[in-house]
């Protein structure tokens, strides 16, 4: 059923998902831009991987503009947002874990006076795509095997698939994802740390790798992990697949479509906390800052 729920100024509640939606789109534009044509900026393989995955995803939440309220979508369209909605997070997800490993990779390197296997970076590069057609499929399949069940979310957000088998796929996904993150940032903190005064030395003769850079992604896993475990908590208590007593569904089910709406507000501050965290970066914003003198070539 779609429902439709409106702010205190009349907007319709999707205004403020799609603004962060767009916001978050044009800040990645605007750090992957200077990163692709500046000969000033250097970066990772893995941090153009990242960034690409969440302009992606800001693209495939935004695929609805147009048909957010009124008559409902295309199927062809409806299911097309649905299936890349599913597996957006995951790839986002994957691309955030294969960036945390290549750091790693590059700061034992650095320290160990060696050369990283540039094979084994690309390789890591196909996890993204890879797990977005798996879990892209899977909603498709889904949802052509249930037509009735593919239509708009409430709030009229965005399409989704009203079937556990979609939303299990991208929850144990991106909870896996997040947690292989953790573990590998974690590890790569103990080896910081017993290795702290040769890396105090590589960070004095090049600023490669910044420490900053170290914190701003351990703080993209914990935001964005929470994010989603959020997202999926509000979806999974809203589906009635998921609630076995249907006056619980009854008593909810007021309440949950506007939080429903709220909480997946946390969707799309996800690629806009990534822009904010890699894009404020000295730099990039050097770039925009014509006027001032360049002060070197950023690495990362």
């Amino acid at each position: 059923m779609d429902v439709f729920i409106r702010a205190e100024t009349g907007a319709p509640a999707f205004v403020v998902f799609d603004v962060l939606q767009l916001l978050a789109f044009v800040f990645l534009v605007a750090m992957l831009l200077p990163a692709l044509l500046s000969q000033r900026i250097e970066r990772m393989k893995t941090w153009f991987n990242l960034v690409v995955s969440c302009v992606v995803y800001c693209v495939s939440f935004l695929l609805l503009l147009g048909h957010q309220s009124g008559p409902e979508p295309p199927y062809g369209l409806c299911i097309f947002q649905a299936g890349l909605i599913y597996a957006a997070p995951v790839a986002v997800a994957a691309a955030g874990l294969v960036f945390v490993v290549e750091l790693y990779l590059r700061l034992s390197s650095a320290l160990c006076m060696t050369q990283v296997n540039e094979r084994h970076i690309t390789i890591l590069l196909f996890v993204t795509p890879l797990a977005h057609c798996i879990v892209f499929w899977v909603a498709i399949f889904t949802g052509l095997s249930r037509k009735d069940a593919v239509g708009r979310s409430q709030g009229g957000l965005f399409c989704d698939i009203d079937s556990s088998t979609p939303t299990l796929t991208t929850g144990i996904s991106v909870i896996v994802f997040v947690l292989l993150m953790i573990i590998a940032e974690v590890y790569t903190a103990v080896y910081l740390f017993r290795k702290r005064s040769a890396f105090k030395g590589v960070k004095r003769s090049s600023d490669t790798f910044p420490l900053s850079l170290f914190v701003r992604t351990a703080c993209y896993t914990l935001a964005g992990g929470f994010c989603h475990h959020v997202r999926t908590v509000v979806y999974v208590s809203s589906n009635e697949k998921f609630l076995n007593d249907r006056r619980l569904v009854l008593i909810l089910n007021s309440g949950l479509d506007s939080m429903f709406v709220a909480m997946s507000d946390f969707l799309a501050i996800i690629p806009l906390f990534v822009a904010l965290l890699f894009g404020t970066q000295r730099d990039i914003i050097g770039v925009y800052m014509f006027w001032k003198t360049a002060s070197g070539v950023g690495k990362v």
